[in-house]
C-alpha cells in the first residue's frame, strides 16, 4: 500500500465505524510507521496496529477489505505478540471523527523492532539502523537502555535475536 492507499482505507474504516456509532482507536506500529512517519520505505504490504474496540474494528476492517478489494488482514493486530502495552509510547498522528490514529514513538519503535528482528531480515536490520541514527544514538549502551525501558532483558536476549552475542554492537 502507498500513502494514498493507506489514508483512503483508514478513512472508509472511520466512515464505517460512523454508520455504525462507534469510536475507535488505532496504534500503528512497525512498517506503516517507517514509511508514513519516518518516510524510510516506499510502500507497505499491510498495517499492523493495536486496535480499540477489537470486536468492532475487525468488522469494520473486513467491511473495507471487501470493499477496496484487500486481503482480509490489511490492517491487523499480529504485531501484539511484540507490544508491552504497560510500556508502549505513541503519539497521536490524525483524529478524525470516529478514528483516532496513533503512531509508536521512535524509541518504542526501536524497541520493538529490535525484539521482534531476527539476524537474517535485511529489512529489519535496515529498519532499526536507521531508527538508531534517527534517535542520534551513537552507543551499544544506548540502544539498550532504550530496550530496557520497554522490555525486561530477558525477551530480547533470545539466539535468534539481532542482539544475540552482541551482533549488533
Amino acid at each position: 500500500m502507498t500513502g494514498a492507499d493507506i489514508y483512503r482505507n483508514l478513512q472508509d474504516l472511520n466512515q464505517e465505524l460512523k454508520r455504525r456509532e462507534l469510536v475507535g482507536e488505532i496504534s500503528l506500529v512497525d512498517d506503516a510507521v517507517m514509511y508514513l512517519v519516518f518516510k524510510s520505505r516506499i510502500s507497505t504490504a499491510d498495517i499492523d496496529a493495536i486496535f480499540e474496540p477489537k470486536t468492532e474494528i475487525y468488522d469494520c476492517i473486513d467491511f473495507v477489505a471487501r470493499k477496496n478489494g484487500l486481503s482480509k488482514d490489511w490492517l491487523n493486530d499480529s504485531i501484539k505478540g511484540f507490544s508491552n502495552l504497560n510500556t508502549a509510547q505513541f503519539l497521536e498522528y490524525i483524529s478524525l471523527s470516529n478514528l483516532t490514529i496513533l503512531t509508536a514513538t521512535p524509541e518504542y519503535m526501536l524497541a520493538m523492532k529490535c525484539l521482534s528482528s531476527r539476524v537474517t531480515n535485511e529489512n529489519e536490520r535496515k529498519d532499526i539502523e536507521f531508527l538508531i541514527q534517527y534517535l542520534n544514538l551513537s552507543s551499544y549502551s544506548q540502544v539498550e537502555d532504550i530496550l530496557l525501558k520497554f522490555y525486561p532483558e530477558k525477551d530480547f536476549w533470545g539466539k535468534d535475536s539481532i542482539f544475540y552475542k552482541g551482533d549488533f554492537r
